[in-house]
């Protein structure tokens, strides 16, 4: 529940904000499997952002999150509103007299049905007919203090949970139930017989439930509204004769109300329109991707000591030709080398230009081509590089609050995931640039021709991205530096441009013709 509530707090956010920023799983997982399945696609994405900044807080006071909450069984209409209105929410009559839908409603209406086809789905949204149930039950969310009820929901281990609330607690989507138990899963065709629970391991003392019954309850704990289903009986109030409650539903029929509806709410939204693909591990993204491995590291016994020279290449920074060149060399004394060069490779890196993101690079493309459990010694002319690479080494940059707030941390991040899962013992070693050391000013050529290089690869962004479950997105770009600080310039030049489009500031774009005009919107 916590892991939903973070996941979709935090897209919401981003969502609420009417700007390309958009969070995306870095990869598919079993912890965050694919939910491009028609039916389980988050409200926010149906909406229009301004209908949902605006409504934010009325559809998560009705605990409504995904599409597939407000679909008919058949997974081919949307639920009309007079069915919604008579289920949930029937105190909705205006001063009129009429109960008119929402706009949020109409808003998600007219985003997935056809225009004229009486509340059909469009094709993007529609799911297979789901096994229904003749039972309808209310969500336990609409209870309150003065109105408690039986309540039917699931535990941990998916089996049935039966109970008589005690407290409600509203905001925090929750309550104390007294907790009573039956064999319907024994005799899934007989209707259900409830009994007091004498005591169970779930029990927690509830100091004040001698306020809210007559009756001592022998067991007692909190459950989630949100996951709970108001359970019709043939008992209003617990008595001191009261041992036995009836219900005249039958768990089979329950089962398939109840239990679709629990597992609703274990569901995570996803952050992107297109889910990366995970080979071998489910649970981790590969380091490197076959492309990359056009060249490796001459291979020396386990255990042994690796030497690399690493440089980078920046051109044209400030305009659209910009480029980012890197590479590392492989050197081996007296082994029979010229010049002790065993090996070296050399690529480009694409986004957020500077000299460090390409010596960083460099280092990250070395570390992995290089076998697991190797002392390894990286020489490099950038002090920048070296200060990041400690970190890396010390276990102290991902650890640090300041991690987001430093430029290139899903690089860096990655690095510090290689030395830890490779088990390397890295060490940097700064060498003084263009001073005619001979593998330095190798390294510094191989780097300068990646820029004019048809064959020289380039780093793919999702093996150096993937360190974090959930990463930061504009514009299809993934952002690598302080997130504050982007926000912060995204507003100030929206604010700029929306200024100047008022007409007493008309005349600056009289300065410069068009096409030369002052600020580049696209490049800004």
């Amino acid at each position: 529940m916590n892991i939903f509530k973070c996941d979709y707090i935090a897209c919401t956010i981003a969502s609420m904000v009417s700007t390309p920023f958009r969070l995306q799983h870095a990869h598919s997982s079993s912890t965050f499997p694919d939910f491009t399945l028609p039916g389980h696609t988050p409200l926010y994405s149906c909406m229009s952002p301004h209908v949902f900044k605006a409504c934010f807080k009325v559809l998560r006071k009705r605990h409504l999150y995904y599409l597939s909450q407000l679909m008919a069984p058949s997974g081919s209409h949307l639920v009309s509103w007079t069915a919604y209105r008579t289920a949930y929410i029937a105190q909705l009559e205006d001063k009129r007299g009429r109960s008119l839908p929402h706009k949020w409603y109409l808003d998600i209406k007219t985003y997935t049905t056809l225009p004229g086809s009486h509340d059909q789905l469009s094709d993007q949204y529609v799911r297979p007919p789901s096994v229904t149930s003749s039972v309808v039950l209310l969500p336990g969310a609409t209870t309150t203090q003065k109105n408690r009820h039986w309540l039917i929901t699931l535990d941990g281990n998916g089996a049935s949970l039966f109970g008589k609330q005690l407290s409600v607690q509203p905001k925090k989507d929750t309550c104390v139930i007294v907790h009573w138990i039956s064999d319907c899963l024994s005799s899934p065709g007989d209707v259900i017989r409830l009994r007091p629970c004498p005591g169970c391991d779930a029990h927690v003392p509830f100091p004040s439930a001698h306020k809210y019954s007559a009756v001592h309850p022998r067991c007692t704990f909190t459950v989630s509204l949100l996951r709970s289903m108001i359970l019709p009986t043939n008992c209003e109030r617990i008595r001191q004769s009261t041992s036995e409650v009836l219900s005249l539903h039958i768990w089979a029929d329950l089962s398939l109300t109840v239990i679709p509806y629990y597992r609703c709410f274990n569901l995570l939204p996803d952050f992107s329109s297109s889910p990366l693909v995970v080979e071998d591990d489910p649970t981790m993204a590969p380091l490197v991707d076959d492309q990359f491995l056009l060249s490796s590291s001459v291979p020396l016994p386990s255990g042994s000591h690796y030497h690399y020279y690493t440089d980078s290449s920046l051109i044209n920074l400030g305009t659209p030709e910009v480029s980012m060149g890197w590479s590392w060399v492989q050197i081996i004394p007296d082994a029979g080398y010229l010049n002790s060069v065993a090996t070296y490779a050399h690529g480009t890196i694409r986004n957020w230009p500077s000299s460090t993101r390409a010596e960083a690079a460099a280092i990250y493309a070395a570390l992995s081509v290089t076998p697991a459990d190797s002392v390894v010694t990286i020489y490099t002319d950038s002090q920048a590089a070296i200060d990041g690479l400690r970190l890396c080494a010390s276990s102290s940059y991902t650890n640090s609050r300041l991690f987001y707030k430093t430029t290139n941390f899903e690089l860096w991040a990655s690095i510090e995931r290689l030395v830890h899962t490779k088990s390397l013992a890295v060490s940097p070693i700064k060498v003084k640039g263009h001073d005619g050391n001979y593998w330095n000013e190798f390294a510094d050529s191989l780097a300068n021709s990646t820029h004019h290089s048809d064959m020289a690869p380039l780093l793919p962004v999702d093996t150096y991205t993937s360190s974090h479950p959930v990463r930061l997105v504009y514009d299809n770009v993934v952002c690598e530096s302080n997130p504050r600080r982007l926000f912060k310039l995204h507003f100030q030049a929206t604010f700029l441009k929306d200024l100047l489009s008022f007409k007493c500031f008309q005349f600056v774009y009289c300065l410069y013709d068009k096409a030369d005009y002052v600020v580049d919107w696209e490049l800004t």
